[in-house]
C-alpha cells in the first residue's frame, strides 16, 4: 500500500489494515535514491513481499514488530538490522522475558507456540543517529523509552515533508499504549511524549491503527499537553 512518493505499507495485521499476519505491527519500506530501510519486521509468522532493503530499523523489541527480523537477516546477508539498547541485547538471544513475549503469552496476544527467534545480527542504535537513504532522505534515531526500554521513533526528513515513524510510542489523537510490563515506565514515557511534540511533522506513521498524512504535530501536541497537566493520554490497549 504506497502511502507517499517515498514510504509503503509491506505489512499490517489485525491492529491496522488486514494486509499480512494478524499479529505483524505497521511495517513500512521507506525509499531513497540510494538506499531503503524498513522499520520494523512484524511478527514473522509469514515472509514479507519486498526486495532486498539496506536498514531494518526496530522502533523496540515486541515480538509483533521485531519477531520477524531474524527471517529477514537471513532471507536478506546484506541486511543491517539495528535496535536501541537493552532491546538490541534481548532480539539477540531472543530472551522472551525481557521482550515480554511470556506476558503476551499469558494475555493470550501471542499464540501458546510462538517462539521469538533470536537475531544475533542486530547492531545497538544510539540517540540521533542518521541514516542517509539519497534524494534527501534522512532518518534520524529518536530515544523514546517508556511504552518499552530500548523504544526508538524514527524521524524522516524529506525535501517536500517531514514524518516520523512513532512505534508504540504515540498514536493518532495523541493516544498512546501503557501496558503491565516490566519496562513500561510512566515518567519516562511522559517525557517522550514531550520530546517527539518538540519535532517538526507533518505524518504520523504509528506502528498500529490509524495513519495521519497531514498536519500529524496535532497528535503529538495532543500527548504533550496531557503530560503537562499531570495526566495520562488515553491507552490503546
Amino acid at each position: 500500500m504506497r502511502l507517499t512518493d517515498h514510504i509503503t505499507l509491506v505489512a499490517s495485521g489485525a491492529a491496522g489494515f488486514d494486509l499480512t499476519d494478524p499479529l505483524d505491527c505497521h511495517v513500512y519500506l521507506v525509499r531513497g535514491s540510494r538506499r531503503t530501510a524498513l522499520i520494523d519486521a512484524g511478527a514473522g509468522r509469514s515472509p514479507l513481499t519486498l526486495a532486498q532493503p539496506d536498514h531494518l530499523l526496530l522502533t523496540h523489541g515486541h515480538a509483533d514488530h521485531a519477531g520477524g527480523a531474524a527471517g529477514l537477516a537471513e532471507r536478506f546477508p546484506g541486511l543491517r538490522v539495528l535496535a536501541g539498547e537493552p532491546a538490541a541485547r534481548w532480539i539477540a538471544t531472543g530472551d522472551e522475558q525481557g521482550l515480554s513475549v511470556d506476558k503476551g503469552k499469558a494475555a493470550g496476544v501471542y499464540p501458546p507456540d510462538y517462539t521469538f527467534t533470536p537475531c544475533p545480527r542486530v547492531e545497538p542504535v544510539a540517540d540521533g543517529e542518521e541514516f542517509d537513504l539519497g534524494g534527501g532522505l534522512v532518518l534520524r534515531a529518536v530515544a523514546t523509552p517508556g511504552h518499552a526500554d530500548g523504544h526508538m521513533c524514527y524521524h524522516l526528513r524529506t525535501p517536500a515533508y517531514r514524518a516520523l515513524f512513532s512505534g508504540d510510542c504515540v498514536f493518532t489523537g495523541g493516544r498512546v499504549s501503557l501496558q503491565n510490563l516490566h519496562d513500561c515506565r510512566v515518567p519516562e514515557y511522559a517525557a517522550s511524549l514531550t520530546l517527539l511534540a518538540s519535532l517538526d511533522v507533518d505524518a504520523l506513521f504509528p506502528g498500529h491503527h490509524e495513519i495521519s498524512l497531514a498536519r500529524a504535530g496535532r497528535h503529538l501536541a495532543a500527548a504533550r499537553d496531557t503530560v503537562a497537566r499531570g495526566l495520562l493520554p488515553r491507552s490503546t490497549t
